[in-house]
């Protein structure tokens, strides 16, 4: 089998031999997700589509190309199993899981009840500790990392993958959780790692990230210097919290295994001896309820590689918000109004139509803006985001893109993706504190 992958960087369409490529699934700023099959065994496979101007940072690359041959041979029930790394398509064949992830469970449902979250934490923990052993960092744990299968067990995607930084100077991942190390730009650690986890439990147990901010600069002083949010989740959480979000990493725990047996403690005082049973019971349901949400159709993306000012990832979105300039980054907007975000979240989400297969057609646009264009190098200049919500979501004005020259007609697995022009959002900034209506998100599968 053949990793598939985030783009062929000399052609103009996504296209990973020996895959077909059926459905994309979400899109993010490392790259994108696609539902795929092999086309020797039938078997369904995630398909993780590295973005060009990512895949063409050398950095960047020998990074994942280190990881993932350690991945390709690591295998851990709470760890998705890397099948192989196409390493000429820039992409990664990963197993297929039956589920949901933790951040569309926490978009659709709202905060997961606390020995769900635990186990969730747990599962996590358990993840990183094996990641930890094999000398991998994960460096971008979040919400979305985390699959959800039917059985309420917690499985741990994309180690090695982390979205790239949006500041030079930084290091890679996402600001609501990274730790105050990371924006001083000092290198991943297992510290980082059980950072970001920390953040995740706190989501978990509230709907929200630990910290809210209206720009980058002020949230990564609340990372750097605020006060820990625990008192924001229920008392049995608190201590872990506290460990976990250390400002100094000599403070946090000594690695994922001692954390482990913290949260073991805290859920056996707190909840009872089966808080295990519990909690899987209880994610179990709510991963089967969301299965049986219809699918969302939506507009598809194209990862853009002529922008001049985007920083370090040369990707651009047409995503639930507006295509972000300067730093062609698009994140969602959890600032405006419920409703406006439910209709525009969807656009996070991708349909595609396999050459000569079935498929949805979900808009008139010419075949000729595809998923993956011929790649250029990440850009010297860094452009910065101007603003970003409590989701961690920059807000600007979309630039329009000059229209695409049609391609020849791809092989039969390739799969072209077109785009739809996303509605311009002027978001008014969130306060920095309060409740956060939950938005839903598509990324499903």
């Amino acid at each position: 089998m053949q990793q598939a992958g985030g783009s062929d960087l000399g052609g103009s369409r996504a296209y990973v031999p020996g895959y077909t490529l059926d459905r994309g699934i979400s899109v993010d700023r490392a790259g994108a997700l696609v539902d795929a099959h092999d086309d020797t065994t039938g078997s369904r496979v995630l398909i993780r589509l590295l973005s060009p101007a990512l895949s063409s940072d050398p950095t960047y690359r020998r990074q994942v190309r280190h990881d993932m041959a350690a991945l390709g041979t690591l295998r851990h029930q709470h760890l998705l199993s890397v099948i192989e790394f196409d390493d000429k398509h820039a992409a990664i064949v990963y197993e297929w899981v039956e589920g949901v992830t933790l951040r569309h469970l926490i978009d659709v449902s709202g905060p997961v009840a606390a020995a769900a979250a635990f186990v969730v934490f747990d599962d996590t923990l358990a993840a990183l500790d094996a990641l930890h052993g094999a000398g991998i960092i994960h460096r971008d744990v979040t919400p979305a990392a985390v699959e959800l299968d039917t059985d309420g067990t917690g499985i741990l995607r994309d180690a090695g993958v982390p979205a790239p930084p949006l500041r030079r100077g930084w290091r890679a991942g996402t600001p609501q959780y990274m730790a105050p190390e990371l924006w001083a730009g000092r290198p991943h650690t297992v510290a980082t790692d059980l950072y970001a986890a920390t953040g995740v439990l706190v989501e978990s147990l509230t709907g929200r990230p630990p910290y809210l901010g209206t720009d980058l600069t002020g949230l990564g002083v609340q990372h750097t210097q605020g006060a820990l949010p625990s008192e924001a989740v229920p008392i049995l959480a608190r201590e872990l919290v506290i460990r976990g979000l250390a400002k100094d990493p000599r403070d946090r725990p000594a690695g994922a295994a001692a954390f482990r047996r913290d949260v073991e403690t805290a859920g056996v005082a707190f909840l009872g001896a089966s808080w295990r049973e519990q909690g899987r019971a209880s994610l179990a349901v709510g991963v089967v309820d969301r299965l049986a949400d219809p699918a969302p159709v939506a507009p598809a993306v194209e990862f853009d590689d002529d922008d001049d000012d985007a920083p370090l990832t040369g990707v651009a979105l047409d995503t639930a918000a507006d295509e972000v300039r300067p730093g062609g980054v698009g994140w969602k907007v959890w600032s405006v109004a419920a409703a406006a975000v439910a209709a525009l979240v969807v656009m996070i989400i991708f349909a595609v139509q396999a050459l000569g297969g079935p498929g949805v057609q979900t808009s008139p646009t010419p075949a000729g803006p595809v998923l993956a264009p011929t790649a250029s190098a990440a850009p010297t200049g860094v452009g910065v985001p101007t603003s970003i919500d409590t989701a961690g979501v920059a807000t600007s004005t979309p630039t329009p893109r000059a229209s695409a020259t049609p391609t020849p007609t791809p092989p039969p697995n390739t799969m072209p993706i077109t785009i739809a022009p996303a509605p311009t959002l002027k978001p008014s900034p969130s306060p920095t504190n309060g409740p956060i209506p939950p938005t839903p998100s598509p990324t499903k599968h």
